[in-house]
């Protein structure tokens, strides 16, 4: 069968073998690995299948789902682009990389069971991988290593505390990960009901991230202080000052700085990682 000369995802822009009846494109509104549907059909497992998309003689994966066909195509050495064959190093590999690209299939991330301050008493999870845990009465925010691979800075990973697969930020050093996280994950915006208090955070713990971010974005996406209490941008935050009230006075900012907040705007669906497979 040759390869396909059309997607569903428009014109093909680059189309490159990388296993008999394998193909790896990227085309105008998506990219992903389209594999020959009657061969695909005699390689991969009905599951596998599902998670693709059927049209004429070819089956499609989008980027995320890639890496469904990937991880069975490799596991029975069918994939003989070197490349990328040593861009999928193993299978676990990508089945680690799957329980945050494509969790119907390869199952979700184990919740974390302790922490760097002591034995996990009671969590609330926000998504798969992402959790608020508690520790001697103390709550943290823990987020799997895979997810923070994907989606976290290197100054995020910087200011946390390492476990087993999750990295941990106690509540008043949270907000870099809060703030990252709210763009590729809804349901944690949802959590933040203060803005200008996550923002205010910012500036005030983190100048550096903060400078560097604006450095790096347009104008209508950089973060400018405001006048909130700090790290009170979390409904747990509050309840805990609630019942450890603490006393902060902040000063008034310039109205112009009070226009220029920046958050994300809430999407409605999951807004894929900023880095996906590239296939």
């Amino acid at each position: 069968m040759p390869q396909p000369e059309s997607s569903i995802w428009g014109n093909i822009l680059t189309c490159a073998e990388i296993g008999l009846h394998v193909y790896g494109i990227m085309a105008e509104r998506n990219s992903g690995i389209v594999v020959d549907a009657d061969y695909a059909k005699e390689v991969l497992s009905e599951e596998a299948l599902q998670a693709g998309e059927s049209q004429g003689d070819h089956i499609y994966f989008d980027d995320a789902k890639s890496i469904i066909p990937a991880y069975e195509l490799l596991k029975n050495d069918a994939i003989t682009d070197p490349e990328f064959n040593e861009w999928c190093g193993s299978p676990e590999k990508l089945a680690q990389d799957g329980k945050f690209f494509a969790p119907e299939y390869f199952g979700g991330m184990t919740p974390p069971a302790t922490t760097p301050w002591g034995n996990i008493t009671e969590s609330q999870e926000f998504y798969n991988g992402i959790s608020m845990v508690n520790h001697d009465g103390e709550w943290a925010l823990a987020v799997h290593q895979t997810i923070a691979k994907h989606c976290l800075s290197e100054m995020a990973h910087e200011v946390a505390a390492g476990q087993e697969n999750y990295l941990f930020y106690p509540l008043d050093a949270c907000s870099i990960p809060v703030y990252e996280l709210s763009a590729s994950h809804p349901a944690m915006l949802e959590q933040i009901i203060n803005e200008d208090s996550l923002v205010h955070t910012l500036c005030e713990d983190h100048p550096v991230y903060v400078t560097m971010h604006n450095l790096h974005v347009e104008e209508w996406g950089r973060i400018y202080d405001q006048p909130a209490p700090r790290s009170l941008f979390l409904q747990i935050q509050l309840d805990q000052e609630a019942r450890f009230p603490v006393t902060e006075q902040y000063e008034e900012f310039p109205q112009s700085h009070q226009d220029s907040i920046s958050l994300r705007e809430r999407p409605d669906n999951f807004f894929e990682p900023t880095e996906e497979p590239e296939w």
